[in-house]
Order: C-alpha cells, then sequence, then structure tokens
C-alpha cells in the first residue's frame, strides 16, 4: 500500500513537527512553515505537532515534550523528529542531558532532521562532530543570551528604573533601560481606595470599571501607592538583585492602610471562590428568592410573550432545588404582581435609616495610621541620595517615633450608626442586585413566606415564620450595611 499525503502526493515516512520559542512576543509562525515546506520535498508527512509557546530551552521546560516524542517513536507512531535548527530541542549547560536525550530518540528506532544542521543527529563520525559542536554551540548561545539580559538590567539598576509588572492604571514611559513608572488615572485609582475604605463591593467597584476583583485588589495592595518607592527585584545565575525606583505616589498613608484593613477583614473562608458554573442573572429581583410552599425548592419570576408577540401574565413557578432544577409539580404557581407590588411599596415608603456597623469612639486607628505613614517614610529613606531631603526625612521619623511612643490608646469602640440613607432611598436607586440583597435579607432575619389566604397568594413577613430570639430586629444587608426594624411591616396579603 502506498501512502499518500493531503494533496496525493507519495509519502516515505511519518514524522513529527517540534517548534518552540522561548518568549511570549516570539511567534513560531515560520518555523512552522519551513518545516511544512522541507517535509513535502522529502516525502514525509507530519502526523503530530509540537508546539512550545513560551518555554525557555535553557533551563529544560521543554523535556517533557521531548518525553513524549520518545514514547511516540517507541510506539511506531512515527519515526522522524523534524527541527528548524537544534537549538529548538536543547540549549542547557549539561551537555550529557542533551546526549541522553538524542541517544534515547535514536534507540527507539527514530531520526532528528535539523533543517539548518544536516549533519545534526547523525551517527556517522562527522554527524558525532557535527552534533557535539552544535550541543556546544546552544549551551554558549544560551549563556551569552543571559549575560547580554543581565547587561540590559544592570543598566536598568544603574539608572534606578522600572523592572517588572505594574498594576491596573500603572504604566512606564522613557526610555528602554530608565523606564518612569507613574499613575496613569489617579482620579480612578483615588476613588476606588476611598470606595474599598468605605467597605464597598469589590464586585460592584468591578463593575464601575470593567476590572477584575483580583486586579483591584492587587492594586490596592501596591504599597508605592502610598510610599511612593516600588522594590524591584532580578535573579541572576541564584543571586536577587534588588533596587528601588521612586514614583509619585497616588494616596495618603492612612487612607491606604485603611483600604487594606478592609480588604484584610473580607479575607474569611465563605468569601472564597468555590468555582462552578455561570449562573444566568434573574430577570426579576423577586426571581428564585422564595420557597416553593410544597416542595420547599426556589420560586422563580417567570414572564414573556406568547407566539402572537403579546406580554404574558407574570408568574412565580416552582423550579425545584438548585441541583436538579425540576419543579414539584404540586404548586401550580400564582400571579406575580401582587406580591411585588406589596413588597415593592413597603420599600418605597419605608424610612428606616440605614445603619453601618462602625467605630464610634476610640483612638487606636489613629497608632494604626502612624505605623503605615513611618513605613511609607522608610521606604523614601532607602530611595533617596540628596542629603537634604534625606535629612528631612529623617527628621520626620524622629518626630514620628516619638509621637508613636508618647501616645496614648483609647480602645476602639463599634456600634450602628446612620450613614445618611433610608431604606426608600437604597431600594429606589439600587439595581437588581442590590434589591435582591434587600429581599433576601428580610427572608433570612425576620422570615418571607408564600401564604394563600382563600385561594388568594400572598406574602406573609414575621417572626410566626422564623425564630426571632435574639434578632434584635436587625436586617442584615451585608458589606457592613443594615437596618433595625423595631416595628416590622407584619403582613401583607
Amino acid at each position: 500500500m502506498i501512502r499518500t499525503d493531503s494533496k496525493g502526493g507519495p509519502v516515505d515516512e511519518l514524522g513529527a513537527g517540534f517548534v518552540r520559542v522561548s518568549s511570549g512576543s516570539q511567534d513560531e509562525t515560520s518555523q512552522i512553515m519551513i518545516l511544512t515546506e522541507e517535509a513535502a520535498q522529502r516525502g514525509i508527512e507530519i502526523v503530530k505537532w509540537f508546539k512550545l509557546h513560551g518555554y525557555s530551552a535553557s533551563k529544560g521546560a521543554q523535556e517533557p515534550a521531548l518525553r513524549e516524542v520518545i514514547a511516540d517513536i517507541q510506539r511506531r507512531d512515527y519515526t522522524t523528529l523534524m527541527v528548524t535548527e537544534s537549538s529548538r530541542l536543547d540549549r542547557r549547560d549539561d551537555l550529557d542531558a542533551q546526549a541522553e536525550i538524542l541517544l534515547s530518540i535514536r534507540s527507539a528506532g527514530g531520526d532528528i532532521i535539523s533543517i539548518a544542521e544536516p549533519q545534526f543527529g547523525k551517527t556517522d563520525f562527522a554527524g558525532r562532530i557535527v552534533t557535539l559542536v552544535a550541543q556546544h554551540a546552544n549551551a554558549e548561545k544560551s549563556r551569552t543570551v543571559k549575560k547580554t539580559t543581565f547587561r540590559g538590567i544592570a543598566l536598568v539598576i544603574a539608572n534606578n528604573a522600572h523592572h517588572g509588572p505594574l498594576p491596573t492604571f500603572w504604566a512606564t514611559r522613557g526610555e528602554r533601560h530608565a523606564k518612569q513608572a507613574y499613575c496613569s488615572d489617579l482620579e480612578s485609582v483615588r476613588d476606588i481606595y476611598e470606595r474599598v475604605a468605605s467597605n464597598d463591593s469589590i464586585l460592584s467597584i468591578g463593575r464601575d470599571y470593567n476590572l477584575h476583583a483580583e486586579t483591584i485588589r492587587r492594586l490596592i495592595r501596591f504599597s508605592a501607592n502610598h510610599t511612593g518607592v516600588v522594590e524591584n527585584r532580578y535573579t541572576d545565575e541564584g543571586v536577587m538583585q534588588t533596587w528601588t525606583h521612586k514614583v509619585e505616589p497616588v494616596v495618603d498613608s492612612p487612607l491606604w492602610w485603611r483600604a487594606n484593613k478592609a480588604l484584610d477583614a473580607n479575607k474569611t473562608p465563605s468569601r472564597r471562590n468555590k468555582g462552578g458554573r455561570p449562573v444566568a442573572r434573574p430577570v426579576n429581583w423577586i426571581s428564585g428568592i422564595l420557597d416553593c410552599p410544597s416542595c420547599g425548592g426556589r420560586v422563580h419570576y417567570r414572564a414573556g410573550f406568547t407566539p402572537a408577540g403579546k406580554p404574558r401574565v407574570p408568574t412565580l413557578r416552582c423550579s425545584g432545588h438548585p441541583k436538579q432544577h425540576k419543579a414539584c409539580g404540586v404548586f401550580k404557581g400564582c400571579d406575580a404582581v401582587p406580591i411585588t407590588y406589596v413588597l415593592d411599596r413597603m420599600f418605597r415608603n419605608d424610612t428606616t435609616p440605614i445603619l453601618a456597623f462602625q467605630r464610634v469612639a476610640g483612638n487606636s486607628h489613629e497608632l494604626d495610621e502612624m505605623h503605615a505613614e513611618r513605613a511609607k517614610i522608610q521606604s523614601q529613606l532607602s530611595a533617596t541620595e540628596d542629603d537634604d531631603e534625606l535629612e528631612e526625612l529623617v527628621a520626620k521619623r524622629k518626630a514620628l517615633r516619638a509621637a508613636i511612643d508618647k501616645f496614648e490608646v483609647v480602645r476602639d469602640v463599634y456600634d450602628y450608626a446612620e450613614v445618611g440613607q433610608t431604606v426608600a432611598d437604597m431600594w429606589k436607586s439600587g439595581d437588581t442586585d442590590v434589591r435582591r440583597g434587600m429581599v433576601r435579607a428580610i427572608k433570612d432575619s425576620w422570615g418571607l413566606t408564600l401564604s394563600e389566604n382563600d385561594g388568594v397568594w400572598g406574602i406573609k413577613i414575621g417572626t410566626g415564620f422564623k425564630d426571632m430570639s435574639g434578632a434584635n430586629g436587625i436586617i442584615d444587608l451585608g458589606n457592613g450595611l443594615c437596618f433595625r426594624w423595631e416595628n416590622h411591616p407584619g403582613n401583607g396579603g
């Protein structure tokens, strides 16, 4: 049987193409094109590609792929491995490790074709000499790249320039080895710090700025935002080089400290990402909040249009429990409009003030802010070369240290205090997520249940459906906010 390739040409043997680039900015397209053309000329059909993007051969990152090649050849999936040049395969200083890979491929019955080095990997005397020289040249090339890279880093260090990644809203400008980092959007960064320090939700901030939550956290943790000093690091031959880079600070140390403290307070196991599939956004704030009177599953808001294009009457129907999403079939559903009308009217007319659990007395937070300011001065000392500026910073540090030593701590006292907003204000200005949170808080704290009376479905709120012992009328809205219902609205129907 004569094998042919996809174009009908004769195929003498099967092979694999091995392409590798060491950095994310490089492109392996040219290697693929050269190998494809050369394989066609030699009558080799490439049945498998190894595309290693961002793999460093000097560190042996490509070895697992080479071990896979050996296993494939042993199974006779193919017999030839094609590369553009031998440095794509290996560039380690350990020549014995390089030779061991080549010998393993040969022992498995395979052959290596290097387009740039026709004699590479051959078993005759000339081939062995070429292979040894190529291996040595590849290792030497790797050492040369490291040296030239470090020469560039040495210039960066000498210029006290910036090196490495920056958080969002930060960028660099200037010449290659004298990059200066700067904040590209001062107002946005300050606004994010203020909102985080005020216990705003990270997710809501992310929605406003179109950012992931982790991106916001990295920005808040970036110490240069208040110290004005970036700590740069680079490791060469196992030795870490460190240097400082001065930038313009964006926020004050007390604000930076408060925002970071708010992040620390929210690092609880219950807020950890537990994974799971994405969930569709609810079409209404009542959807998925109430329990089915028959099976206890979730009741969802159903609306839409008829085939004729007329709007359907909104209803609440059982969707079963979260995992099964299967209706019980006992609760046939009810009109949703009376339910949503009662709750909407209740929240819109409620002038109960929104409260936040916050500090109402004490000064221990001031001591923490002074420690943050001291850390800022310490960072600036390591990056200052001007003698006058150095003397000024030392004087500030001495004065701050004396103030810290004399500081008399008054224990902070926390209690619920008004934030200047009512329940009605929050309901009217809130989106679907905010309203869902408010309705769910009522349900969790007081009890919220569908109830039938003479064939008419309504809503009931109150202690008849929930044990209120010790609740003290507090409705917890999350994010440190709540309100106190001393005289709850009672039942609605």
